[in-house]
């Protein structure tokens, strides 16, 4: 999620700040010191956008748990909710609030700095008095002077000769070195992190930098009482980001820095500080992703004899005319698996125990499912892919699919016993197709058998639910557990098993899609 990504980022800014002010900001390393806030500005993004894989080898049987063609109707039953029509959704949507008042002020931060180089072409035009090579002279009455623009050194034209020569020396600097470039690029970044402090106190750094950098090479050629007396003289508000300014308020740490002795060269060990706190950000803000290899161990196998069971994979579901032919012949097409992610929007459901919305775990076990589906070749289709309210009729697949999965959680009332908190598989007599339906339930089932660490109901259950009673493809709705129970909470809260949950339903759903094959 964008939101989790930008905190992270300004979490990497926060820290990699404070480091410089508390032990680099006060060295007349400027050169390193560019550097580094260049580079960690750079690191603060790409941090939290790296993942890194953690693979995992588990031992499974080969031989299938068979699974009961039984039903069981005790335990939580989940209702449908009641909105048979495509209503739009009036409810407020906050993920969407965000993302479009965060993107609004992006805009208009991009478009300002746009907006500013616009207009300082402009008065250059109209207040420029003569020009040579990249130095412009402006009259008085011009808000822009003694300053760089790119590679243009813009000059007040009523200086004296020597007050003018020790200008262009000095933004000469500025131009050669490219400190455009670094005013872009952290205008670019307060652009994105606009809702960020330290990302403003970053920017101020790196301007400060500049000027030391432009302040040193300049006192090389010049007399420093002569060049200190000039920058109080010209001092001025800064006027816009764009600009290197030659002098701007406050001038106090430019100043001291002017007259600082050069640090001894031992006191770049300093920056040998950067070593921990990078292991440190890596840590905690890198991205890590559970996978889970299986390796399967020697079973039985099937006999070359056994009965060969219906294809039930070639059939067109869509056309309620078409019955389950066992003799149909078997059509090479690709599977196609469509993923419903209960709930969503105005219909948020149950939440868990501790706090998390049902909806938001059907969504987040739905793009896990998807992943694994993936790696695998498989192709899925979403109902939905963020939190949005869909009618139940609008649920339903598009096309012809070969198998339509909704995930759901169960939730129990508060203080209410927990019937069952394990994984439970639904489908519905009701639909006509409900054979096919009970082969893709039960391969489901005799796969999810295999788990550890969570019950598994040993047989289907009936639930006479819209989707699975109108579903034209064989439909199944799973509930991966109970929320409203710790233990299973806090064990469908680690990524690895839903991946592994995940994986096994896909297993499930392979062996439908091939049988009569």
């Amino acid at each position: 999620m964008i939101l989790i990504y930008l905190l992270k980022v300004s979490a990497c800014t926060l820290i990699f700040f404070a480091v410089y002010r508390l032990l680099l900001a006060k060295l007349t390393f400027f050169n390193l010191n560019r550097i580094y806030l260049l580079l960690m500005l750079v690191l603060s993004f790409a941090i939290p956008a790296l993942t890194i894989e953690n693979r995992h080898e588990i031992m499974v049987s080969n031989q299938e748990i068979p699974s009961k063609m039984a039903y069981s109707n005790d335990g939580v039953v989940e209702q449908d909710f009641v909105d048979e029509g495509s209503a739009a959704n009036n409810s407020l949507n906050w993920d969407q609030v965000f993302m479009y008042g965060y993107c609004s002020i992006l805009v208009f931060f991009v478009f300002r700095m746009l907006f500013v180089m616009v207009r300082i072409q402009i008065q250059l035009r109209k207040h420029a008095i003569n020009r040579s090579g990249a130095v412009i002279l402006v009259n008085e009455k011009s808000n822009i002077k003694n300053c760089s623009f790119f590679n243009q050194i813009i000059i007040d034209s009523s200086l004296q000769c020597e007050e003018k020569n020790l200008v262009i020396k000095h933004e000469l600097v500025h131009v050669k070195q490219l400190h455009v470039v670094d005013k872009l690029l952290v205008n670019f970044v307060t652009a994105i992190l606009w809702f960020n402090p330290i990302i403003y106190f970053w920017r101020n750094a790196i301007d400060h930098n500049h000027e030391f950098l432009a302040d040193r090479e300049t006192a090389k050629v010049a007399d420093k009482k002569v060049y200190a007396s000039l920058l109080l003289n010209l001092a001025m508000p800064a006027q816009n980001l764009a600009m290197n300014s030659f002098s701007k308020l406050p001038l106090k740490n430019r100043i001291m820095m002017l007259y600082k002795e050069p640090n001894a060269k031992l006191q770049k060990l300093a920056y040998l500080v950067i070593v921990p706190v990078l292991m440190f950000c890596f840590m905690a803000f890198i991205n890590r992703k559970e996978i889970i290899i299986e390796r399967k161990s020697a079973g039985n196998q099937a006999s070359a004899d056994a009965a060969v069971r219906p294809n039930v994979y070639a059939m067109n579901y869509l056309k309620s005319n078409i019955k389950v032919n066992p003799n149909a012949a078997y059509n090479e097409v690709d599977p196609i698996l469509v993923l419903d992610a209960g709930h969503g929007g105005k219909d948020g459901a149950g939440s868990a125990l501790d706090g998390q919305k049902e909806k938001d775990l059907n969504l987040r076990a739905v793009k896990i499912l998807q992943e694994e589906a993936a790696k695998r070749g498989i192709k899925v289709i979403l109902t939905r892919s963020t939190d949005q309210f869909l009618s139940l009729r609008d649920r339903l697949p598009k096309v012809e699919a070969t198998a339509f999965i909704s995930i759901h959680h169960n939730v129990t009332k508060v203080d209410a016993p927990v019937p069952f908190d394990g994984i439970e598989v639904y489908v519905s007599k009701q639909n006509s197709n409900i054979k096919a339906a009970e082969d893709l339930g039960a391969g489901i089932l005799s796969k999810l058998k295999q788990l550890n660490g969570m019950e598994v109901r040993d047989s289907l259950k009936n639930g006479s639910l819209f989707l699975l009673r109108e579903s034209k493809a064989p439909a199944v709705l799973i509930e991966l557990g109970n929320i409203s129970d710790s233990k299973t909470l806090n064990y469908i809260n680690q990524e690895k098993n839903i991946r592994r949950i995940s994986n096994l339903i896909l297993d499930g759903f392979v062996s439908f899609s091939k049988r009569g094959c």
